[in-house]
């Protein structure tokens, strides 16, 4: 009789322990390149009040050859074209958000969170750079083991966004 019970508290344990390992492998990870796409999703808001300067137009080129080279998979020349972005205007926050996405593709998880911080640090804190500022960090550090608190995320997602008031 004490050898059924003993059995039936193993089997019993054993049972809770694979269906916790079941939904452990159930729960997907992102990759680099879905976390980027969720991370440029969230950039526009309809009826956003948002105010940004100007850039250089070297910059802008810059950024734009940068996003090329990203899209072709060529990270490392997107690397040196931002790079060259960043000695013209070392406190873009464009440039230093998108470093922090060139380095989440390169699973170079610290420098995406540096330099997602360092841009929200230079921008402005509305709107779709501030959101992927926060998300970048999110992702980073999720990948990192750190995972940002989901309330702490909502927060300063939510911080990020002004809409106008509603006319009628």
């Amino acid at each position: 009789m004490m050898k059924r019970w003993l059995l039936i508290a193993v089997l019993t344990l054993s049972a809770c322990s694979s269906q916790e390992d079941n939904v452990l492998k159930a729960k997907s990870v992102l990759t680099p390149s879905e976390m980027l796409k969720k991370i440029r999703s969230n950039n526009e808001v309809q009826n956003e009040v948002v105010f940004t300067a100007l850039p250089d137009d070297a910059v802008i080129d810059l950024l734009s050859f940068a996003q090329r080279a990203e899209q072709a998979g060529d990270y490392v020349q997107a690397n040196s074209l931002l790079n060259k972005a960043v000695q013209i205007d070392p406190k873009n926050p464009e440039v230093s958000q998108m470093l922090a996405e060139i380095a989440l593709l390169q699973e170079a998880w610290p420098n995406a969170e540096k330099f997602a911080l360092q841009s929200y640090a230079f921008g402005p804190k509305l709107g779709g750079l501030c959101r992927r500022n926060w998300l970048t960090v999110h992702f980073a550090k999720a990948a990192q083991g750190q995972p940002m608190a989901d309330y702490v995320l909502a927060k300063n997602l939510n911080e990020c966004t002004l809409v106008p008031p509603v006319r009628m």
